[in-house]
C-alpha cells in the first residue's frame, strides 16, 4: 500500500514537472496574437461607411415602391368602382390587377435580395482586407497563431493586436463603396 502511494506521488511529481516544462516551452516557442474582430469592425471607418450607403439605397427603393403602392391602391379603387358600373369584363381586369400586384411583390423581393448581396459583398471586402492585414502583421511579428478574442477566457494584453490591425485597416481601406450587384434592379411599373 505504501509502495502504491509512493508511486502515485512520484507519478504526480513527474507529470507536474512535465506540464511545467511543456508550459515553459510553449510560452518560449509559440508566438500568438489575439484580435477582437468586433472591436476592429466597430472602429473601422470603412465598415461604418457601409451602413449609411445601405440606408440611402433602401430609402431610394422604398420611395420608388411607395409610388408603385399608391398607383396600385388607386387602381384597386378604380377597379372597385368599375365593378359596380361595368360588371362585364371585371374578372379580366381583376386578374390584370392581381398580376400587377404579383409583379410588384416579385420586384420588391428581387430588390431586397440585391440589397442583401450588396451588403454581403461590401462586408466581404472588409473581411478580406482584415484577414490580409492580420496575416501581414502575423508575418511581421512572427506570430504562429492569431486567435479571435471571443473564444478566449483569459489572455495577456501583450498578445492583443486589435489596435494595430484597426489602424492599418483604416489606412488601407478608408471607405468601401456599396455597389448593387450586376444586373439591373427591376423597374417599378406604374
Amino acid at each position: 500500500m505504501k509502495l502504491l502511494k509512493n508511486l502515485s506521488v512520484s507519478f504526480l511529481f513527474v507529470y507536474g514537472v512535465f506540464l511545467v516544462e511543456a508550459d515553459i516551452a510553449l510560452s518560449q516557442n509559440t508566438s500568438i496574437g489575439v484580435i477582437d474582430i468586433q472591436k476592429v469592425l466597430r472602429s473601422s471607418v470603412d465598415a461604418r461607411s457601409i451602413r449609411p450607403q445601405m440606408e440611402k439605397l433602401k430609402i431610394d427603393y422604398q420611395k420608388r415602391f411607395k409610388r408603385s403602392e399608391a398607383d396600385l391602391l388607386k387602381a384597386k379603387q378604380d377597379l372597385e368602382r368599375e365593378r359596380a358600373i361595368l360588371p362585364e369584363g371585371f374578372s379580366e381586369r381583376r386578374k390584370a390587377f392581381e398580376r400587377r400586384v404579383s409583379d410588384t411583390q416579385r420586384q420588391v423581393q428581387t430588390v431586397n435580395r440585391m440589397l442583401d448581396r450588396a451588403l454581403a459583398n461590401a462586408m466581404r471586402q472588409v473581411h478580406k482586407t482584415l484577414r490580409d492585414i492580420t496575416r501581414e502583421l502575423a508575418q511581421e511579428r512572427s506570430l504562429q497563431l492569431v486567435v479571435p478574442k471571443r473564444v478566449l477566457i483569459f489572455y495577456e494584453k501583450k498578445f492583443d493586436i486589435t489596435r494595430e490591425v484597426s489602424q492599418r485597416l483604416n489606412k488601407k481601406l478608408p471607405r468601401v463603396k456599396v455597389v448593387m450587384p450586376k444586373g439591373r434592379p427591376p423597374s417599378v411599373k406604374k
